[in-house]
C-alpha cells in the first residue's frame, strides 16, 4: 500500500512538472454562448512552410477543440475565426552541476572532524529553442479579438515529441 501511495505521489509530481506553459485571456464583455459557428483562417506567421506536418497537426487540434467547445465549422459566414501564429527563439539557459561535498563526521575510531572534502560546481550555458504558439479567436461581426491562448515550451530535436507537447498545450488552453 505504501509503495502504491509513493508511486501515485511521484506520478502526480511528474505530471505537475510539465514543460508546457499555457496562458489564456479573453474579452470580458464577450458572450461566448452566442457563438455557434467557426472557420479556420490561415495566419501569416504559421509553421506551414518550415514544418508542414506540424502545421497540419496544429490545425487539426484547433478544429478538434473548437468542435469540442460546441461550435460547428462552416465554410462561410462564421461567428468567429480561429487562427494561430508560431515563432521560435533561441535562448541561453545556464545549468549548474555540483560535485563532492564536505566529509565532516566521526571516523571509525570515534574522533570528530576527520576530514574536509572539497566540493565544486560547474555552470555551463546551453542554447535551447523556445517555441511559442499564439491562438486567436476573432468575433467576425465586431472584427475584434475575443480570446487568446499562448502555448510555449522548449523544443526538442524530435518533431513528433514537439507536436505531441504542442497539441497537449492547445488542449490545455481550451480547457
Amino acid at each position: 500500500m505504501k509503495r502504491m501511495l509513493l508511486l501515485l505521489a511521484a506520478l502526480g509530481l511528474l505530471a505537475g512538472c510539465s514543460s508546457v506553459r499555457v496562458n489564456t485571456d479573453h474579452a470580458e464583455d464577450a458572450d461566448f454562448s452566442q457563438f455557434r459557428t467557426f472557420q479556420y483562417q490561415e495566419g501569416s506567421n504559421t509553421v506551414a512552410v518550415t514544418d508542414p506536418l506540424a502545421h497540419q497537426r496544429i490545425v487539426a487540434a484547433l478544429r478538434r477543440n473548437m468542435t469540442a467547445s460546441g461550435l460547428t465549422e462552416v465554410e462561410s459566414d462564421p461567428d468567429v475565426m480561429v487562427t494561430y501564429h508560431g515563432s521560435t527563439e533561441r535562448q541561453i539557459e545556464f545549468r549548474t552541476t555540483y560535485t563532492g561535498g564536505s566529509n565532516w563526521g566521526r571516523s571509525s575510531w570515534g574522533s570528530r572532524n576527520v576530514g574536509i572534502g572539497m566540493s565544486s560546481s560547474t555552470t555551463r550555458p546551453t542554447t535551447v529553442t523556445q517555441g511559442t504558439l499564439v491562438i486567436d479567436i476573432w468575433e467576425v461581426a465586431g472584427n475584434r479579438l475575443v480570446w487568446r491562448g499562448v502555448v510555449s515550451r522548449s523544443l526538442s530535436s524530435n518533431p513528433s515529441r514537439n507536436t505531441a507537447e504542442i497539441t497537449r498545450g492547445i488542449d490545455a488552453a481550451f480547457r
